[in-house]
């Protein structure tokens, strides 16, 4: 079950306040009890519930958009790893070719899921040999 809103709460007050004011035209202004105020106000929460549900299920059926699709094949798949494996790179050994090298990775990663332009062959972002370090990394 969806945690209830401030907005659901709101429009199940709004909701509540005009059943009563309904109610209590229908029966010639008599006060309403609090066991009637409450059942309209359960009424309320369970029309609410339904519409959340509803809207869930129509939300949850739609097909996934083209770059989610993309994001989730194996090219995007491979481009995201590429970009996480250079920010780590980068993170844990900074250098300006590694930043450069995840800016790069990374912009790829963003073109291909949202354009679907796949990346020039040899951009240089590929991953370093584990075996073959940097010229710099040998430089320390």
């Amino acid at each position: 079950m969806a945690k209830p809103t401030a907005i659901g709460i709101s429009i199940t007050a709004i909701i509540a306040a005009i059943a009563l004011v309904v109610v209590m035209e229908w029966r010639d202004d008599q006060p309403v009890s609090a066991d009637e105020t409450e059942d309209v106000v359960l009424q309320g929460d369970l029309n609410m519930q339904r519409m959340q549900e509803t809207l869930t299920d129509q939300i949850n059926s739609r097909p996934p958009s083209e770059a989610q699709q993309r994001m989730e094949s194996e090219t995007g798949l491979a481009l995201s790893r590429r970009c996480i494996q250079w920010t780590e790179l980068q993170e844990s050994v900074p250098s300006d070719e590694h930043r450069e090298n995840r800016d790069r990775a990374c912009e790829e990663f963003r073109d291909y899921v949202e354009t679907g332009a796949l990346p020039v062959e040899d951009s240089g972002s590929e991953l370093p040999d584990e075996e073959s370090p940097s010229e710099e990394e040998t430089a320390r």
